[in-house]
C-alpha cells in the first residue's frame, strides 16, 4: 500500500525548489542588466581554464553571495552584489557626499598596501538605481594618486536614490579590484 500524501508533499516541494531557482535566477539577471558593461571589464578573466563568460562568472557571485530571503520573498542584496572581481588593491574611501546631481568622492592616495606601480589605477564609480534599472559611470578618467572624484549623476537620475559602487584597474583593463559598496545615497 503507498502513502499518497508523502508523495504529494515531495512533489511540492520540489516544485518550490525549481520555483526556487527559477526566481534567483531571475532576480539576478534584472539585477546585472543595466550594469552588463561594466561586469563585461571587472569580471574578465585572463586565464582561459574555468572557460566562464563574464555575466556567467558575475551571476555566480550573486547567486552564491548576495541572494536574501526565502521564496517567494527573495531579493538580491544591494550591498553584498559585486559588479567586478579582482586583485588590485580596493582605496581606502573617506569620504562620499551627494549634493544633488553631484556625488563628490574622496580617497587616501597613499596607503601602506598600494604598491608603487598602482599609482596610475583608473578609478570607476558606478551609480545605479536599481529600482528603476539605470546605471551611469564617470565619463572623464580619474587616477587613483588624485585622491578625489567628481560625477554628475546624468539626466533623468538626478532626483533617483542611487547605490554606489567603486571599482580600481590598471592601465589596461586588464587586472581590476573587487567592487566596493559605498551605500545608498537619495
Amino acid at each position: 500500500m503507498k502513502i499518497l500524501t508523502k508523495q504529494k508533499e515531495r512533489r511540492a516541494f520540489v516544485a518550490n525548489g525549481t520555483e526556487t531557482v527559477r526566481m534567483k535566477f531571475t532576480k539576478a539577471r534584472k539585477f546585472l542588466n543595466p550594469v552588463n558593461y561594466i561586469l563585461q571589464m571587472g569580471y574578465t578573466s585572463r586565464k582561459n581554464k574555468n572557460r566562464k563568460t563574464p555575466i556567467g562568472r558575475a551571476m555566480s557571485a550573486i547567486l552564491q553571495g548576495a541572494m536574501v530571503g526565502t521564496y517567494p520573498n527573495i531579493e538580491v542584496d544591494p550591498a553584498k552584489a559585486k559588479l567586478s572581481a579582482g586583485v588590485k588593491t580596493p582605496l581606502r574611501v573617506y569620504s562620499v557626499e551627494r549634493l544633488g546631481a553631484a556625488i563628490l568622492l574622496a580617497w587616501d592616495p597613499v596607503t601602506d598596501k598600494v604598491r608603487c606601480d598602482e599609482w596610475d589605477d583608473s578609478i570607476i564609480l558606478c551609480a545605479y538605481a536599481i529600482m528603476h534599472e539605470l546605471a551611469a559611470i564617470n565619463e572623464e578618467p580619474v587616477l587613483r594618486h588624485q585622491g578625489k572624484l567628481q560625477m554628475e549623476l546624468p539626466e533623468g537620475m538626478e532626483e533617483l536614490p542611487v547605490h554606489l559602487y567603486l571599482i580600481v584597474h590598471d592601465r589596461d583593463k586588464t587586472n581590476f579590484s573587487n567592487s566596493q559598496y559605498l551605500g545608498l545615497f537619495e
